[in-house]
């Protein structure tokens, strides 16, 4: 999972600028330090008062270099020291390790991401011709009926678990666009009729068409497609958006 050159640095940096927030480590060099800067003038005054007690009762002569070896002091604290630093590296690279973990595990759900949403991009590009449709068309002209037919494979291909962003803020934005397109689909082809062989789809039922003379219930009809297309439009482009910068692509 790491190569040398990783590890190295790794137990390079610790070792030099050891973290000594961890409490086992702190203690652990804190009690070598103490065993070697702090000793001398304490260690001897309790050695003189060992050493003359001793002599005292057993009329034995002693010195205190018989009694003291001062090499097994340094020794253990510098050993401490070192124990304290080789755990410091070891609690720091578990840390790394696992940090590497959720960092691998969150770039291999972007990746998901990225996947699925370059299929979004090709199916629904922001030049193509359901897009700029529903950009620039007033349904109160006719429309093609192939206008939508990229709208119409996205309802019916889109609509499952397979086609889910796993970012949730992503797939809160899908699963809202899904819905409004549901509804404009649905919208367009109640209120919308065909004309001579069923190429062409007009909003204006055939009395009124060619006259500008429409009842309110057919221009209600004609603006709410309008604002449905227009609101389609920026929910696309804006989920566009968030999602070329949440996902760096």
């Amino acid at each position: 999972m790491y190569n040398k050159k990783e590890v190295k640095e790794i137990i390079w940096k610790k070792w030099l600028f050891p973290d000594f927030s961890n409490k086992l480590t702190w203690f652990i060099g804190g009690t070598g330090a103490a065993i070697i800067l702090t000793p001398t003038p304490f260690k001897h005054l309790f050695y003189n008062w060992l050493v003359d007690t001793f002599n005292l009762n057993s009329g034995i002569p002693y010195t205190l270099s018989d009694l003291q070896n001062s090499t097994a002091d340094y020794s253990l604290g510098f050993g401490l020291i070192f124990l304290a630093l080789l755990h410091n590296i070891a609690y720091r690279v578990l840390i790394y390790m696992t940090e590497q973990l959720s960092q691998n595990k969150k770039q291999a759900q972007i990746d998901v991401d990225k996947k699925l949403f370059i299929e979004f991009a090709a199916l629904l590009p922001a030049d193509g011709l359901d897009v700029c449709t529903l950009k620039d068309h007033d349904f109160g002209n006719a429309h093609y009926r192939g206008s939508f037919d990229s709208l119409e494979k996205f309802v019916n291909t889109w609509d499952n678990a397979q086609k889910s962003f796993l970012d949730e803020e992503l797939e809160s934005k899908r699963s809202h666009f899904l819905g409004k397109v549901k509804h404009f689909i649905y919208t367009l082809a109640v209120k919308s009729y065909p004309i001579g062989n069923g190429d062409v789809f007009s909003c204006i039922p055939d009395r009124y068409r060619g006259s500008y003379d429409w009842p309110d219930n057919v221009s209600e009809q004609i603006s709410e497609l309008n604002d449905l297309a227009t609101e389609l439009f920026e929910l696309h482009r804006e989920f566009i958006l968030s999602t070329r910068l949440r996902l760096a692509c």
